[in-house]
């Protein structure tokens, strides 16, 4: 177990692990040696959280949101309460997965194909292969329906196509849809404009 699970039950936090079934098998599909991190949603307010944290010499903080764990020697990437890159936060964790201590495999699903576009503009090898043995059998209902409340139905159909032919080439303009479509939904926008103006 990790030294953070122990900690957010010590101060009864609750949270969401990030991870899916194929996601060892995936390490090896890239070109150069890829070292895991651990990615946890949390159900807390974000200040507190990183205030306390802080003061737990285990944890060295590298990003706003991030820290390494000095023990266990692992990059240790939190959420809060969404799933999120920058100010496009794009779905909120749903309470099922924080009584399972992991998202559930449609919200895992729905992460593998909007953070590497949103973070990256592109999937790596190893979202590649993630997606091709989720999409195996078709795409589940709920992760459809999930990702057009997000997009819009024109763009998830053409996103989930796409995918489904092991087609993971997107140009900037779609991305650019998508990043426009995300900007008004869970009050992003104003996030946007905040971000701007006092960065």
């Amino acid at each position: 177990m990790y030294n953070i699970i122990t900690y957010l039950n010590r101060y009864n936090i609750d949270y969401a692990i990030l991870k899916g079934e194929y996601d060892q098998e995936s390490f090896q599909k890239e070109e150069k040696r890829f070292q895991p991190d651990l990615d946890i949603v949390l159900l807390c307010e974000r200040q507190s959280f990183i205030d306390n944290i802080k003061q737990d010499d285990t944890y060295r903080q590298i990003e706003a949101n991030s820290f390494f764990d000095t023990e266990n020697k692992i990059r240790i990437d939190f959420y809060f309460k969404t799933l999120n890159v920058g100010y496009y936060h794009y779905l909120f964790i749903g309470k099922q997965s924080f009584i399972n201590k992991e998202v559930i495999e449609s919200e895992y699903i729905l992460y593998q194909i909007l953070d590497p576009l949103l973070k990256f503009s592109k999937y790596h090898n190893r979202h590649q292969f993630r997606l091709q043995s989720y999409f195996r059998n078709g795409v589940d209902i709920e992760t459809k329906n999930l990702l057009r409340n997000i997009v819009g139905k024109k763009l998830a159909n053409e996103l989930l196509e796409k995918i489904s032919k092991d087609d993971f080439n997107f140009n900037k303009s779609f991305i650019r849809r998508c990043k426009c479509s995300i900007l008004f939904i869970n009050s992003n926008f104003v996030k946007m404009l905040k971000a701007r103006i006092f960065s």
